[in-house]
């Protein structure tokens, strides 16, 4: 790990969140060249959506804390491109995100599109999820492994991050932090369909999208099995290039053209 690298931090739940002041404190533990650019409001949900044809304002909040009015890759980018310009992060952490982020949820997950968008500029970017127990409502979490298994979790990735065109989404298990039984690099689990139902809002004619289940089974190896059975800490790495390089090779020279224009 660099001494002392530049650290940009970003979020999907807004700048007040209070996973974002979790995350600021593992970030203090790694350097003292910290900076926040966030989203003023809660971005959940958002994925990798860009803010394109509409002012964005840039508030600052504090030293070395700003807010803006778009989606966490609007940040990352105003984070890089503006307020870092001269000097441009090392890292990108984004989060803590208040709930885990597995399996194909990913996708619209506005916690790693944070990272991603770091990873696309040249940083080594870090998606932080805590998980919670939704099962027993959505006020409860407990943000201690975390807060205290953080710094420890992103040392140990630099340590072995290597090329930049990997970017790494980590949740943290439900579970005291001694209970913890290590760091895990695991796949994402693959859904058998996308876990995503719209359903009636009491207002009628008024709907929600939303995750009512989980689809079953799990594999034992996923993201999912080994963060909530085995209490480990998941660390998956993805690809910012998503070619199926396989099917390139398998199919190239095989797609129908004659060329005449029509269909």
């Amino acid at each position: 790990m660099k001494a002392n690298p530049r650290i940009l931090l970003t979020n999907d739940d807004g700048v007040d969140a209070p996973g974002l002041a979790v995350l600021l404190g593992i970030a203090k533990a790694l350097s003292d060249d910290v900076w926040v650019v966030a989203p003023a409001n809660n971005q959940s949900g958002t994925g990798h959506r860009m803010t394109f044809g509409y002012e964005i304002e840039i508030e600052a909040r504090g030293e070395r804390i700003f807010s803006l009015d778009g989606t966490p890759a609007d940040c990352v980018v105003a984070g890089i491109t503006h307020v870092l310009k001269d000097k441009r992060p090392d890292i990108v952490l984004s989060g803590v995100n208040r709930g885990q982020n597995l399996g194909d949820i990913m996708h619209c997950s506005g916690t790693a599109a944070g990272a991603r968008e770091g990873a696309l500029h040249g940083a080594i970017g870090i998606a932080l999820s805590q998980a919670m127990d939704y099962d027993h409502g959505h006020d409860e979490i407990d943000w201690a492994p975390a807060e205290e298994l953080g710094a420890q979790t992103i040392r140990s990735i630099l340590d072995v991050a290597g090329a930049r065109d990997t970017y790494f989404n980590v949740n943290f298990p439900i579970c005291a932090p001694h209970e913890v039984s290590g760091i895990r690099l695991v796949p994402h689990q693959r859904f058998a369909h996308s876990p995503f139902e719209l359903y009636a809002s009491d207002n009628p004619g008024k709907h929600f999208v939303t995750i009512l289940s989980t689809p079953k089974p799990l594999d034992a190896g996923s993201d999912f099995h080994i963060l909530h059975e085995d209490k480990a800490i998941t660390v998956t790495p993805l690809m910012l290039q998503q070619t199926d390089m396989e099917f390139v090779q398998r199919h190239e020279g095989r797609l129908p053209f004659t060329g005449s224009g029509r269909g």
